[in-house]
């Protein structure tokens, strides 16, 4: 990355011209169908018994209500932060376009892995969920990139700051790819338990990127 430089010259898609209008409704159009179809991955069997008290209604439907919020919250989280970077870019690129298509394919995909998730507690699940999130966090940081590189944002960093911001958006990646051999080496509820650390690993590492960002 040492000749990393923007490339403002690519084709480009100006904000509020019909190109740009269009990518970003399909964006969030393919965010919002992807929530919508989570509820899919709350079966409701045929099992009386379980409604009657809340006891039985959680074991039998706790583990698939979970993977239920942690992936709606997943996916929120990514759209969150993908409307509001593409609110701060001028133009849209093929590209920039491409990348975006690749993470909705993972995104898209999230519903079947949330699925068997909550109903399953192999190794192979928490394995295909934890590759699932993973792509679609290291795919957004392509996208950052990418962006970067094809000059379409309003307030471009430096290529050592662009370095620095990258940081804190490997991490979510590094944490659901570590915790695939955690699943078969001791167990997939520890490898589960492990994406917990996020939530320290998150905040702390935004913090020290936002002590060091302005100084490079």
């Amino acid at each position: 990355m040492a000749s990393l430089q923007p490339n403002p010259g690519a084709p480009r898609f100006a904000r509020e011209t019909s190109e740009f209008d269009r990518a970003l409704a399909f964006f969030d159009g393919t965010y919002a169908v992807a929530l919508t179809l989570l509820v899919t991955t709350l079966d409701a069997k045929d099992t009386p018994e379980a409604w009657t008290d809340p006891a039985a209604l959680w074991a039998a439907y706790g583990s698939e209500i979970l993977a239920f919020l942690l992936a709606f919250t997943i996916v929120a989280l990514y759209w969150r932060a993908n409307h509001a970077f593409v609110g701060g870019l001028h133009h849209l690129s093929g590209r920039f376009i491409t990348v975006n298509l690749v993470v909705l394919v993972f995104v898209v995909l999230l519903p079947f892995s949330t699925d068997a998730l909550g109903q399953y507690r192999e190794p192979l699940t928490t394995a295909v969920f934890a590759g699932n999130v993973a792509v679609i966090s290291s795919t957004e940081a392509v996208m950052f990139l990418v962006a970067w590189r094809d000059g379409l944002m309003n307030e471009p960093p430096s290529p050592r700051r662009i370095r620095l911001l990258l940081v804190p958006q490997l991490v979510p990646p590094a944490v659901f790819l570590a915790s695939i051999p955690v699943a078969y080496l001791a167990s997939s509820a520890a490898a589960r338990l492990s994406w917990l650390a996020l939530v320290v690993l998150n905040p702390v590492v935004g913090v020290l990127v936002q002590r060091r960002a302005p100084m490079v």
